[in-house]
């Protein structure tokens, strides 16, 4: 009897990690957007090549460039105000950046949501002392290679990406703190 019951459990475990996959490429995606296609999609990365360059306007209305930070560590947060850990990880971000902006981090927040006008709104509610940016197209989100959001970018001070995350949760907030601690050493 429990032979049976053993040699019948990998089937059941294959049947039912099937069914698990499958669940999690039909899921539904964070919003209607060409940064967000399916949950648990496999995550390209950009880590070791130069950062994307780009030109945002900001909430004050000043056009930003990643590049002029050249020779800074560049912590770039990708949200949006649909994708439920942004608003979690910008407070964490306020933090971080409170702490080691005189150390010669720069952290810049872009909105990749498709209603600017709400993002904006968003961006002003949450009150954080780093420029909040807002993309309107779709090349930034191709170029970083956005998925799911928040991504967070670690970029050195040569423009390189050195580090990279997807999502976020109570924690990872410590595991930037030591990538930032040793990119600032640099």
């Amino acid at each position: 009897m429990w032979r049976a019951f053993v040699r019948g459990w990998p089937p059941v475990a294959a049947l039912a990690s099937r069914a698990i996959a499958a669940m999690a490429l039909t899921a539904i995606p964070y919003a209607a957007s060409t940064y967000a296609p399916t949950a648990f999609a496999a995550v390209p990365t950009l880590v070791g090549k130069d950062a994307p360059d780009f030109v945002l306007k900001g909430l004050d209305g000043r056009n930003l460039r990643l590049s002029e930070y050249r020779g800074r560590v560049v912590l770039v947060n990708f949200w949006a105000r649909w994708a439920g850990d942004s608003r979690q990880e910008i407070f964490a971000l306020e933090q971080i950046n409170a702490t080691y902006q005189r150390a010669g981090l720069v952290v810049l927040g872009v909105s990749v949501d498709e209603d600017v006008q709400r993002a904006r709104e968003f961006a002003r509610s949450m009150n954080v002392s780093y420029p909040m940016l807002f993309d309107t197209g779709a090349q930034l989100g191709q170029d970083y290679l956005l998925k799911n959001l928040p991504v967070t970018v670690l970029v050195d001070r040569t423009g390189v990406v050195r580090y990279s995350s997807v999502g976020f949760k109570r924690g990872d907030e410590s595991v930037y703190l030591e990538r930032i601690r040793e990119l600032l050493r640099e």
